[in-house]
Formats: C-alpha cells, sequence, structure tokens
C-alpha cells in the first residue's frame, strides 16, 4: 500500500503549530532593516547634510556584512530564544542610542552606532530561516520558504513608504526611534517562535565547525547570492540616471522599483505552491540569465513604461531565484550549520550589493547609463554561469 504525500499549501504551512507567530516575527525582524538605509540617510540630512547620511546608511549596510558570519554563527551554538533576544535587543539600545544623540555626538560615532545596529542583529534573518527549516515538514519546505519570500518583499514595498511617513509627519528621529521600537518587538515573544533545540553534530560533520569552513562546502551557492544582488544594486543606482538620461524625472524610479517589488511578491506564492521542471541548477541558470537580459531594455530604450514593463518581469523571476537558492542550501549543509550558512548568505548578497553601487557609481563617472547597465547586467551572468559551474562540478565529484 503506498501513501500520497500531501499537496503543499499555503494554509497548511499557516496552519503548522506558532507558524504565524514565526512569519510575524520574521516581518518585524526584516522590517529595521529595510528601512534603515532611508532612515539613516534622513538623520544624517537633518543633523548634518546628505553625505553624513549616505555615511550612516553605509556603515549600517558594512556592519551587517561583517556581522553576519559571527551573529549567525550564535544561533547554530546557542539556545535559538535567548540568542534572538540578545540580538534584538543590542539592535534596539543601538537604533534608540542613536535617536538620543543624532543632535550632539559627533558622525563618526553615529557611524558606529548605526554599524553596531547593522551587526547586532545581522544573524537574525538567518536564525529564523534555519528555525523555519528545520520545524517545516519535509513537503512544505519550499512552500513555507516561498511565503517568506514573499513576505520579505512586501516588507521591502512598505518599508521605505512608511520611513517618509514618519519624517514628514514626526522627524528623522522620530523614525529612528521606531526602528528601535520594531527592533525589540519580537524579543517579548521570541519563546513562541517555532524552534528546535540545538542539534548535535555527527560523526560526518567535522568538517562544518566555523564560518570559514562553512563557506568552502556552499561557495558557489554564495557566489550565486552575491550575482542576484549584485544586479539589484547595480539597477538600484543606476536606474534613476538612466531616466534622467532619456529627459524623464528620476522620481519615477520609484513606481518602477515598486513594480518589481509587487511583482516579486506575486511571484514568491506562485513558485512555492507547486512543482517547477528542471534541477535546481538549470532553473537557477535559466532564471538568472533571464532577468540579467531583460534589465539590459532600459540600455536599449528611452520609454519609461518599458522600464517598468522589465522590471516587473525581472521581479517575477527574483523571488524563485531567492527561493532555490535557500533550498539548494540546505541541500549541502548538515542542519546544525544552516544558521550560519544562511548568514553567509546574508553577508555574499550584502557585498554583491556593495560592490555594484561601487562599480555602477564609478562606470557612471566614465561613461553613460546604457554603457553602466550593460557592463553590470554582463558581470552578473558571468558571476551566475561560475556558480552554476562550480556547483555541477562539485555534484559530478560527489
Amino acid at each position: 500500500m503506498t501513501t500520497t504525500e500531501p499537496a503543499p499549501t499555503y494554509r497548511a504551512v499557516l496552519a503548522g503549530t506558532g507558524n504565524r507567530t514565526w512569519y510575524t516575527a520574521a516581518a518585524l525582524v526584516r522590517a529595521p532593516v529595510v528601512m534603515a538605509p532611508l532612515a539613516l540617510v534622513l538623520l544624517g540630512h537633518a543633523t548634518s547634510s546628505f553625505a553624513a547620511g549616505g555615511l550612516l546608511a553605509a556603515a549600517h549596510a558594512l556592519g551587517e556584512a561583517a556581522g553576519a558570519p559571527l551573529m549567525g554563527r550564535r544561533f547554530d551554538t546557542r539556545p535559538f530564544v535567548g540568542q534572538l533576544r540578545l540580538a534584538l535587543l543590542l539592535e534596539a539600545a543601538a537604533f534608540a542610542a542613536l535617536a538620543a544623540l543624532a543632535s550632539s555626538a559627533p558622525i563618526p560615532v553615529l557611524a558606529v552606532l548605526a554599524a553596531l545596529a547593522g551587526a547586532a542583529a545581522a544573524g537574525a534573518p538567518g536564525g529564523l530561516r534555519a528555525q523555519l527549516a528545520a520545524t517545516a515538514a519535509p513537503h512544505l519546505r519550499r512552500t513555507a520558504l516561498s511565503l517568506e519570500s514573499s513576505l520579505n518583499q512586501s516588507v521591502w514595498a512598505f518599508g521605505p513608504p512608511l520611513v517618509s511617513l514618519l519624517y514628514v509627519q514626526v522627524s528623522a528621529v522620530g523614525a529612528v526611534v521606531v526602528l528601535a521600537v520594531l527592533s525589540g518587538l519580537p524579543a517579548s515573544f521570541a519563546s513562541r517562535i517555532p524552534h528546535r533545540p540545538l542539534p548535535q553534530p555527527g560523526p560526518d560533520d567535522a568538517p562544518a565547525e566555523n564560518p570559514v569552513k562553512v563557506l568552502r562546502l556552499m561557495w558557489p551557492t554564495a557566489v550565486l547570492s552575491a550575482g542576484i544582488m549584485f544586479l539589484v544594486g547595480t539597477v538600484d543606482v543606476v536606474l534613476p540616471a538612466r531616466l534622467t538620461d532619456i529627459g524623464s524625472s528620476e522620481a519615477l524610479a520609484g513606481p518602477v522599483l515598486t513594480a518589481f517589488a509587487v511583482a516579486s511578491v506575486l511571484s514568491g506564492l506562485v513558485y512555492g505552491g507547486r512543482r517547477w521542471p528542471g534541477s535546481a541548477q538549470t532553473q537557477s541558470l535559466v532564471l538568472l540569465l533571464t532577468m540579467a537580459a531583460v534589465l539590459t531594455l532600459p540600455a536599449w530604450t528611452g520609454t519609461p513604461w518599458s522600464y517598468a514593463a522589465a522590471f516587473a518581469v525581472a521581479g517575477l523571476l527574483y523571488s524563485p531565484l531567492l527561493i532555490i537558492r535557500n533550498l539548494t542550501l540546505q541541500e549541502q549543509l548538515p542542519e546544525r550549520v544552516w544558521a550560519t550558512g544562511f548568514s553567509l548568505l546574508y553577508a555574499a548578497a550584502g557585498a554583491g550589493y556593495g560592490v555594484a553601487s561601487l562599480l555602477s557609481a564609478a562606470a557612471l563617472k566614465f561613461t553613460d547609463s546604457s554603457v553602466a547597465i550593460m557592463l553590470c547586467t554582463s558581470l552578473t551572468a558571468a558571476l551566475g554561469v561560475i556558480s552554476l559551474l562550480a556547483e555541477k562540478r562539485r555534484r559530478a565529484r560527489a
């Protein structure tokens, strides 16, 4: 007698014990990260200048990239509830100190506080995702991660406008105070988030003991993560310049990026609701190359509506790429280092976004926006091919 595995549905995921609490916590953990760049730019502008605000935002991002491997490893080696509370309360304290000292402390002190806020909770998203993957039934894992991806994109769609509203209606300092409150809220119900005890290492798990060894096991996936965010960082920087070059307002970048975010929310839900043909590697290669090709369209056309269409299509491809990346990582690593692995992906994504921003800005100094777009999308495609060929070789050897 054979048994048929139940169909994976979002209703089944949300019906799981404590899963609604998990998704609530995940949204609250992501919100300060998403809102911080704009909030810190506005805080710097209100107290000094836009250049100072850019410095604060950069310090926060660099703090995240530097802190993710270390703080993510702590989620693999210490009890989940205590580590989550510590990370979130440190983040809340750093944001609260930023708000309190904004008008009196020198910019270097504020930059240190911004970096601490970024580093403190940098491992929390990976720690949460590891617990979701560990507690979800195997046949629901893809669906659960798809729902998480769509939730993250929803936060990206609504977070920055909320910062703008707070800035206009209250103040830049008020926006940072809200970041501190949001950071601390999940700590109040951390024990109710579904989690497993620390898994015990098995006899074959010895190589995966620290972030460096974990990275050796998963580096092709980390390169893919960097490549995905390299592409996103490129369009974030170059799009306003491209709109200006064709005689349109750079303010149109907002609606265009909103089209990307909304499409990615929808595609995450669709992708997780069914099985798709082809291996994970084949799907990743097709999705990434198609996404890079679609985002070259603004380099060739001068009609803003086509940009929104291109970004909407790219958004449809973006969420499935992230979901496949997360599932692939779980196959590559033992469960006891999943939080470390997810945090390393987080750091790689941040590095890819940062390098893309710097390279795009440099390219715009020496050439026009269309050439900058072509250069960066070509590099994205190259990174994707390299990572997927490396993964294919590793699987062949195994």
